[in-house]
Formats: structure tokens, sequence, C-alpha cells
């Protein structure tokens, strides 16, 4: 679409519901409450950070309404639920705090009162995430972060003991001109801090057994909620094949090599510089 200006990526979401559904089916169900415990949280943070002047009024059976359509199986509900708001003339603003993270608020609340079960929060939980993944601002993209110079942040899972392969790949993209920001054995909270504090344009995370998959995954979904736009790639385990890191993760490039790293990087710097001239 190149700098278009867009309000909601339908394909996108769709996508990214997908995802999100075969995480829900894949992994324990402890790893899913975590996940979309997270998901809820920082979501409704957002209503609370947020200045009142700035919440757009909307009803309460109106919230109700977008959570009814959010807990269907089918994830066409939600998505048309918002078009149609977006349609009446709802911004992209009064979308994220009047819907999205209203709605958050009131899965975690319902869930706490059981009054959503934990399949209606985990199904209604990946639908607004992938409503946050999909909407797009009124305004044409911002330049990537990584236009005036190479640089990016790589850390290990969080839990992982061993950095050596990371290490060394940072210090090979050290040697061609990059800028790393290298976090090994961070845990999950201080490594999300991070990311919010400094806001990196490209991240690279480096996956050393299959056990640690399910901590990935509730990374990646962190980091897509603080920085969206950001390129995200994964060095997978060895026994992981790209096939599998792709049906879990919602990733742009899985590396296999630092150098293969470092090309595949260096092609999509070169095709957003031209998509930003064409």
């Amino acid at each position: 679409m190149g700098n278009q200006e867009v309000a909601f990526d339908p394909e996108l979401f769709a996508r990214t519901a997908s995802l999100f559904t075969l995480k829900r089916t894949t992994f324990a169900p402890k790893a899913v409450e975590t996940l979309a415990s997270d998901v809820l949280s920082r979501l409704a943070s957002g209503l609370r950070q947020s200045d009142p002047f700035d919440v757009p009024p909307i009803s309460d059976e109106s919230i109700s309404a977008f959570c009814d359509a959010l807990i269907l199986m089918d994830s066409s509900a939600s998505s048309q639920f918002i078009e149609e708001r977006r349609a009446e003339g709802v911004t992209r603003m009064g979308v994220t705090l009047g819907y999205v993270c209203a709605a958050a608020k009131r899965l975690g609340e319902g869930w706490e009162a059981d009054e959503f079960s934990f399949i209606d929060v985990t199904i209604g939980t990946g639908h607004l995430y992938a409503i946050m993944r999909a909407l797009r601002a009124e305004r044409r993209l911002k330049p990537l972060l990584f236009d005036a110079q190479r640089c990016a942040l790589f850390a290990t899972v969080p839990g992982e003991d061993h950095g050596i392969g990371i290490t060394v790949a940072a210090d090979y993209f050290r040697e061609k001109g990059w800028e790393i920001d290298l976090q090994t054995a961070t845990q999950h909270d201080a490594l999300l801090a991070h990311v919010e504090r400094t806001q990196p344009g490209i991240i690279g995370l480096s996956l050393s057994t299959e056990e640690r998959l399910d901590t990935l995954v509730r990374l990646v979904v962190g980091m897509r909620l603080i920085v969206p736009d950001a390129i995200i790639g994964v060095a997978p385990a060895a026994d992981l094949g790209d096939t599998r890191i792709r049906e879990l993760l919602d990733i742009d490039l899985v590396f296999t090599s630092a150098q293969g790293a470092e090309e595949d990087l260096e092609r999509l710097i070169s095709a957003h510089a031209q998509s930003r001239i064409a």
C-alpha cells in the first residue's frame, strides 16, 4: 500500500487473528492465560493513562455489543463491528480508547467475576490484539527508526542462559557498521520496559530451545503492542523449522545465519527507501 492512508487493514486482521487462534490451540492453558492477561492488561492501561477528555462518550450498551462480537469464534464479527464504527465516523482514537481499551477492561473484569469463560476471554483477546495490529493512523506512515542509521535491538528470549550465538551475531553486525543494542538474560517485564524506552525499529530475537517457544510468543505479542511498526526477526532453535515459527509468531523474518539476517535486513531497508521515493 506504500504510504497510502489506511484506517483498517482487514487482511492483516485476518492473518493476526488466525495466528492467535493457533497459539490458543497449541500451548498449555496456563501459557495462554498468561498471554491473554498480558494483552488485556496492556490494552486496558491505555484507558487508565489517557486524559478523560480524550475518551469519546460511548454507551455501555455499545461496549457490551462489541464484547459480544469479540467472543464469537468467527473473527469477522469483531472486524465488521469496527469497520462499521469507522464508517460512522469514529476516529482511530475513538476506536482505540472508546472501544478496544474499554472492551479489554470489560473482558478482564468479567473474567475475574466469572461472567466470561476462559474460552470467551482468550478468543476475545485474540480478536482485540488483531484489531490493534490492523488499525492504521489517519496519516502517512512514520519513517522507520532505522532510516538515518543501521541500528537494532538484539535479545535472547527471557529465561535463556545461552547468549553466545546472538553475541556473535551482534559482533558480525557491528563489523558491518550497525549499532546493536544487545540484551541477554533480560527478564520479560524488564525487556518490554527497555523496548518502550528505546522504541527500536528493528528487533532480532534468539531462541535456543523449543521449550521456550511460549515465552517467545508472549514476548513478541508484547513487543507488537509497544512498537507495532518494528521489523521483528527470530533466529530459532535448530529443531524448529521456519514453517512452525511463522505459523505461531507475528514476525517478519526468520534468521538462519548472521550473514543471511544482515542481507535480509539490508534488502528491507533498501525496499523501504525506494517506497518512500516512489
